[in-house]
Parts: structure tokens; sequence; C-alpha cells
């Protein structure tokens, strides 16, 4: 029942983000569609928390994706807790959690070298504490801002909340794997053919003796 309403969410927020991507397409690319433009990949660092760590966490992942219009982002990637803690200092609890999603990303006026990104990233995963191991899932949406500082080389800054669900067992509830993070990326790849602004119609001009 937890999985149903984690994917009858998810792909509401997937029809949301369609419905963005549809109303800014003539603003950012004009009106030549949505077409494949280019490949991307990088790296994601998270800074996060978790109910039962009083310090924050770091998580390190990664991605890889295809580009479409210059602004549309799909893909999968991998995230992996780096930190090494044992949860809630019991002896022998160590913990540990990772989750592989599909990617989702948008850049509205993507041609300006800082523009507002949205992002989504939703998939299964898995947590472990001692010998116990269980498959969760994991979405994160995201908003925050991208640089091109160059034209292969993207930095991006954004933060979101992670949302987990399924989680069974009892001392890893849901409520205390999700949280509030910050991430910093980085974006390597290419993107070919030219961006297509959104041109004013012209008036000819009427002169009046």
């Amino acid at each position: 029942m937890k999985s149903n309403k984690s994917i009858f969410l998810s792909l509401a927020l997937l029809c949301s983000l369609s419905s963005l991507v549809a109303q800014t397409e003539k603003t950012v690319i004009g009106n030549h569609g949505l077409k494949f433009s280019g490949l991307w990949g990088g790296t994601k660092h998270q800074i996060t928390s978790f109910d039962n760590h009083n310090s924050s966490s770091y998580i390190q992942g990664g991605y890889f994706g295809f580009e479409f219009g210059k602004a549309l982002l799909i893909g999968w990637g991998h995230y992996d807790l780096y930190d090494d803690f044992k949860w809630d200092n019991i002896e022998n609890q160590k913990f540990d959690m990772r989750w592989e999603p599909l990617v989702l990303g948008y850049g509205f006026n993507s041609f300006k070298s800082i523009h507002p990104q949205i992002g989504l990233d939703l998939g299964a995963g898995k947590v472990k504490l001692g010998d116990l191991s269980d498959r969760i899932f994991v979405m994160q949406p995201s908003a925050g801002i991208e640089i091109n500082v160059l034209r292969w080389f993207h930095i991006g800054l954004d933060g979101g909340y992670r949302f987990v669900s399924d989680s069974s067992i009892p001392a890893l509830s849901n409520q205390k794997l999700s949280g509030w993070y910050g991430q910093i990326s980085s974006k390597f790849g290419f993107s070919w053919g030219e961006y297509h602004k959104k041109k004013e119609n012209s008036k000819p001009k009427i002169y009046e003796n």
C-alpha cells in the first residue's frame, strides 16, 4: 500500500513537471520541440541529516543522462551514504543506505549563464542496520540554480527534501530516514545545436502625414 502511494505521488509530480515543461517550452527553445540535444553526466554531493544521527551526514552520488531541447534531462543515477556511523549508537548496529533513481531535471532559460532549475529523483534503494537489510523507495524533489561555467562544464546548487517509504525495519521508520538536504553537483558533457529564443512579432510601422 505504501509503495502504491509513493508511485502515485511520483507519477503526479512527473505529470506536473511535464506540464511545466510544455508551458515554458516556447520561451526557452521556441517551437522546435524537445529534440535530442546533448549528453551529460557528473557527480552529486549532499549534506543531510537523519533523525537518529545528531550531526550532518555526507551522501555521494553520480548520474548520466540524455538532454532534450537543451533544457530537459532524463537519465539514471546512484547515491551512497559516505559516512560510517552506528544508528543510535547501538553496538554492532552499523547503518548504511543507498539507492539508484531515475533522474529528471529541467533548466529554465538554460542559455543564460546562471538560471533556475528543478529536479526529481525517484527509485528503489536499500538500507542496512547491522545484519538486517530492507528495500526502500526514495523520492527527492529539488530546486535551485545552475551555473554555466564552461560550455562543457556546469555547476548546480540546489536543495530539497528526501521522502523515504516502504521501510519495514522497526528502528528505521520512514520518518527517521527522510529529511532535508543541500546539494552541489558537477555536470560534464556537451550540447549541440543552437538555442531558439522566442521572437517578438514585428508589426509594420504606420506613418501619418
